[in-house]
């Protein structure tokens, strides 16, 4: 490092860096795909860092030279640090192109396109942090700490960082939880603790979903950990299920609905029969007689599953009305005492009533 600290070093590094930008320059014109992506990554932190390093340290040296203000080791371990954080910043960016390449995913071998995007952004996290643990690691070698109080320090500031910051850790290992048990990904919808919505992406500590109208929704990581999730995106079938009120007068023929609407139901293209199919009357109401319909759509759309569920319900409007039946309503029917007779009331009545 003290051979850059001098006027030789200088051109010589400055040459360097000119060769470095030429080659990186072409590279990514020329280059193929990955080595493209790989020459833009190194880019500044080639030119940056290394620049900033070579050019800082000299001037340091050269003030000192005159003022003789900073010790030589500490110039060296601040010429290092330069070059460490150059390393990091350069390991960074080609760690998270490669990641991100196009290389990548198809080595993967995943179908779903939303499990390979949930894979790499945890890749880059664990990515990330193996850096930033090496990074600092490397920084307080090169200040002198000795390694067994490096590996004391480090375990004792992540027992304490984890205590101090209980909440944070428990929503960025629920992060974790969320790749590794796949509850849901994003698209999906998702229904927790009376929030739902679409989920848009699974951060680090909150997990962005979109609500019904539209608003954005951040629910931290840990929720998803004590909280039931329900996830009606990954479901088979959707439900149909409704209490169709009949009269009282139509006792006799709600044996004979029941049956049509049944037998529609089995012969329907868009109700899967694979499921259970249950038409019957199953309820006596205070002013109706009750039918049930039950029965699952192949479909989970919800718009195809509303469109289904309108048109089977005007079928079976049709057959109510074909079988001579009527639908019920709230109402109440008095019937008059079979001794009363017609004038027995008339003494309460005005005088002029007719």
């Amino acid at each position: 490092m003290e051979f850059f600290q001098t006027n030789l070093g200088l051109l010589v590094g400055t040459v360097v860096l000119v060769v470095a930008w030429f080659l990186l320059q072409l590279l990514s014109r020329h280059g193929r795909n990955i080595g493209s992506l790989i020459s833009r990554s190194l880019r500044r932190p080639v030119l940056i860092g290394l620049g900033v390093s070579l050019y800082g340290t000299w001037i340091t040296h050269w003030i000192d030279k005159r003022v003789d203000l900073v010790d030589p080791t500490t110039l060296n371990r601040l010429s290092a640090t330069l070059l460490i954080l150059t390393i990091s910043w350069a390991a960074l960016n080609v760690g998270h192109v490669i990641l991100q390449s196009g290389s990548m995913r198809r080595w993967m071998q995943m179908d779903d396109e939303q499990d390979k995007s949930m894979l790499i952004n945890l890749l880059r996290r664990l990515f990330t942090i193996l850096v930033l643990l090496i990074t600092t690691a490397m920084l307080m070698v090169n200040f002198g700490i000795p390694s067994a109080a490096i590996a004391t320090l480090l375990g004792g500031a992540g027992i304490g960082f984890t205590f101090a910051t209980q909440q944070i850790s428990q929503n960025f290992l629920s992060g974790f939880m969320l790749f590794f048990n796949r509850p849901f990904k994003e698209g999906d919808w998702i229904n927790v603790d009376e929030m739902q919505g679409t989920v848009e992406s699974i951060g680090w500590y909150y997990t962005r979903i979109r609500t019904f109208d539209r608003r954005p929704l951040n629910i931290p990581n840990s929720v998803f950990a004590t909280k039931p999730i329900e996830n009606p995106g990954q479901m088979y079938n959707r439900r149909i299920l409704a209490n169709i009120s009949l009269r009282y007068e139509d006792i006799d023929k709600i044996a004979g609905v029941t049956e049509e609407v049944r037998d529609h139901l089995k012969h329907h293209p868009q109700i899967d029969q694979t499921q259970i199919i249950l038409v019957n009357f199953n309820q006596w109401d205070a002013s109706s007689i009750n039918m049930m319909v039950y029965c699952f759509t192949k479909t989970t759309a919800w718009a195809e599953w509303l469109s289904i569920q309108q048109s089977i319900f005007l079928d079976i409007a049709g057959i109510v009305k074909g079988r001579g039946a009527d639908f019920a309503f709230n109402c109440m029917t008095l019937y008059p005492a079979a001794t009363s007779h017609p004038n027995q009331w008339s003494e309460f009545l005005p005088q002029n009533a007719s």
